[in-house]
């Protein structure tokens, strides 16, 4: 392409950029001078998963398939900016506590055995109705940006917690509204993509789980009404023998998420939620 045709490109690209609402900082130059992408920045979120551009969605009519990998796009859809990542397809994206954040934790290695690349977003000591003191609880850190999702369609979308919740003796009724919140914003980002809610780890309500075991079965109710998908495991410390593999009474040693990885992706496999 000659130099005067590049320069009616750009602007041309520059125009659908600023229709869309796009900053025109973020508009990818020519590709010889794209530096490569930095992860540097993304708040408790994994960094870039496929170096490879996607192809834009049809459903919008926005061009950020030609932004460089890693970059943030101001998304019209979600009103929230959102990281460009690649291909989502084999992508979990998934939104918990500190039973997920450990890159050895038993609910990301369990997506990974079932197929899935996994992004995190989330925070331990958060929750569907709590925060700490510097990530909200989960609806109101994805309104505030204290984590960002990727942009696209995640071949699956997980909400993994309660915990903390029970914990902090939250009520039924900030519990199922944080809960619903969260689903419902999550069906709009991404209307393409399967949905799990997963439970909270815990004994047995015979065996000492208490509010823990409470809050799984709400969870559960909530995402039934919402049809969601649910893997409870509310009671699965006592149900798979892993009481000496506590920690401190609700997080698994090493070799406990070790041994309940498998447990967790077979449940995937039920829901019909695996890759492979």
């Amino acid at each position: 392409m000659g130099p005067g045709r590049l320069r009616v490109a750009t602007a041309a690209l520059a125009v659908v950029l600023a229709s869309s609402g796009a900053p025109l900082s973020d508009v990818a130059a020519p590709a010889a001078a794209v530096a490569a992408p930095s992860s540097a920045g993304v708040p408790f979120a994994t960094p870039p998963l496929v170096l490879a551009p996607r192809t834009t969605s049809a459903r919008r009519l926005t061009p950020p398939a030609l932004l460089p990998l890693g970059s943030l796009y101001a998304d019209p859809a979600t009103g929230r900016h959102e990281r460009i990542l690649g291909n989502l397809a084999r992508t979990a994206v998934l939104i918990g506590d500190s039973q997920s954040e450990p890159t050895d934790s038993w609910v990301r290695r369990g997506l990974e055995k079932a197929g899935y690349s996994v992004y995190f977003a989330g925070k331990g000591g958060t929750g569907f109705s709590v925060g700490t003191a510097s990530v909200h609880d989960y609806d109101d850190a994805l309104r505030l940006g204290d984590w960002l999702l990727p942009y696209g369609d995640p071949g699956l979308v997980v909400v993994q917690g309660g915990g903390n919740d029970a914990t902090r003796r939250s009520s039924d009724a900030a519990i199922t509204k944080g809960a619903v919140a969260i689903l419902d914003e999550l069906r709009t980002a991404y209307p393409h993509s399967k949905r799990l809610m997963v439970g909270t780890l815990s004994k047995s309500a015979a065996d000492g789980g208490g509010r823990r075991t409470e809050v799984d079965a709400l969870l559960g109710r909530i995402a039934a009404r919402l049809e969601v998908p649910f893997v409870g495991c509310g009671d699965w410390i006592s149900r798979y023998g892993l009481a000496d593999e506590l920690a401190d009474g609700v997080h698994l040693k090493a070799s406990g998420m070790a041994r309940l990885t498998p447990i967790f992706a077979d449940s995937l496999a039920a829901q019909g939620l695996s890759l492979d």
